[in-house]
C-alpha cells in the first residue's frame, strides 16, 4: 500500500511525481504528501534554473569592424572577447569575481619574458585583445612605459568599455597595423610581446623572417621578444624555425592543454633553465604574483640545451 501518495520515482536522466496512491491515480491523498511534492518539484525546478544560469552565454557587446565582427560574450564567472562567432574559441578572458586572477596560462608563461629581460622599463604589446597581459603588468610593475598597438579599433572599444582597460601617462594605445608600427617605431624596448590574432589566426606578415628581424632592431640590449602562438597546426614548426632563425638565443614553452606554444627571444644570452628558475623565483616573491613563475620556469626548454627551437615539452 503507498501511504504518502506522491513519490518521486527516477525516470531517464529526470525525475517523475508519481501521483498514483491506494486510492487510484487521482484518489485522495494526505495534504502533507501534496506539499511535499510540491516542495520537491519546486526544488527540482530551482536547480535546473541554477544549471542553465551557469552555463547560459550572454552578449554583453556585439559590432562588426572593417576587419570582422567583435563580441563580448559572459558565462558564469568569466569573460571572454571573441572573433567572429559567439561560439568562436576566446582571445581575451577575464574572471568577473576576481579581477586580479590570470585565468589564461599563456599570459602567465609570458610573465617569463619580465624574468629573462633586466630590469624592464619598456614594454610593447603588439594586439591588444582584451589588455590581459597589459592589465597585469600595471597591477604589479606601475611604472612600466607600456606602448600597445591594435589594427582594430573596436577591439580597443571592446576592451575599454568591458575589460576595464584605461590609457594614462604611462599606457599608450595606438590603432594601426602592428608592422607599420614596429617598421616606423623611434622607441626602443625591453620587453616585445607579439600577440596579434584575427578570427581566422595569426597574420602571415606578423610571423616572417623580415618581420621577426624587424622587431630585432627594436629590442634594447638584453632585451627579449615573447610570441604567442594559438592552434597554428603545421604551421607552428615553420614560424618556430623562421624565429630560432633571427633569435639563436631562444627559448620555449607549451601551455598544458598544447594550444599555444610561447617562444622566448633574446638580444644577448639566454639564461640556462636552472638560472630561469632560480630568478623566477626571486621575481615572484619581490612582484607579489598570485601565481607562480618558478614553477612554471621549470618546463621551459632553452633551446641551447634542447638543440631545437620547436618545443617538444
Amino acid at each position: 500500500m503507498n501511504l504518502w501518495g506522491p513519490l518521486l520515482t527516477r525516470q531517464g536522466p529526470a525525475f517523475r511525481v508519481d501521483w498514483r496512491s491506494s486510492n487510484g491515480f487521482l484518489g485522495r491523498r494526505p495534504k502533507g504528501s501534496i506539499a511535499a511534492a510540491l516542495f520537491y518539484v519546486l526544488l527540482f525546478v530551482g536547480l535546473a534554473n541554477i544549471g542553465c544560469e551557469l552555463r547560459l552565454e550572454r552578449i554583453r557587446f556585439d559590432e562588426r569592424s572593417e576587419f570582422e565582427r567583435i563580441l563580448v560574450v559572459d558565462k558564469g564567472d568569466r569573460r571572454y572577447l571573441r572573433f567572429g562567432t559567439a561560439d568562436n574559441g576566446y582571445q581575451s578572458s577575464i574572471s568577473l569575481a576576481d579581477p586580479g586572477k590570470v585565468p589564461m596560462e599563456y599570459i602567465r608563461l609570458a610573465m617569463l619574458g619580465m624574468v629573462m629581460a633586466p630590469e624592464p622599463e619598456r614594454v610593447l604589446m603588439v594586439g591588444l585583445g582584451g589588455g590581459a597581459f597589459t592589465s597585469l603588468l600595471l597591477r604589479h610593475f606601475p611604472n612600466l612605459w607600456i606602448d600597445a598597438v591594435e589594427i582594430d579599433p573596436v577591439v580597443v572599444k571592446a576592451a575599454k568599455g568591458f575589460f576595464g582597460v584605461r590609457e594614462d601617462e604611462r599606457f599608450r594605445i595606438y590603432v594601426e597595423d602592428g608592422a607599420k608600427f614596429i617598421e616606423d617605431a623611434q622607441s626602443s624596448y625591453d620587453l616585445i610581446l607579439l600577440d596579434a590574432y584575427s578570427g581566422e589566426g595569426v597574420p602571415e606578415k606578423l610571423v616572417s623572417r623580415e618581420f621577426f628581424q624587424a622587431v630585432k632592431t627594436k629590442m634594447n640590449e638584453g632585451g627579449v621578444v615573447a610570441a604567442n602562438l594559438w592552434q597554428q597546426g603545421r604551421r607552428e614548426e615553420a614560424i618556430a624555425g623562421a624565429f630560432h632563425s633571427v633569435f639563436a638565443q631562444s627559448a620555449c614553452i607549451r601551455t598544458q592543454d598544447r594550444q599555444n606554444l610561447v617562444l622566448f627571444g633574446k638580444a644577448g644570452g639566454m639564461p640556462s633553465s636552472k638560472d630561469l628558475v632560480r630568478a623566477a623565483r626571486r621575481f615572484t616573491a619581490a612582484s607579489g604574483l598570485s601565481f607562480d613563475l618558478a614553477e612554471i620556469a621549470q618546463r621551459i626548454v632553452v633551446s641551447p640545451e634542447a638543440g631545437s627551437p620547436f618545443c617538444k615539452k
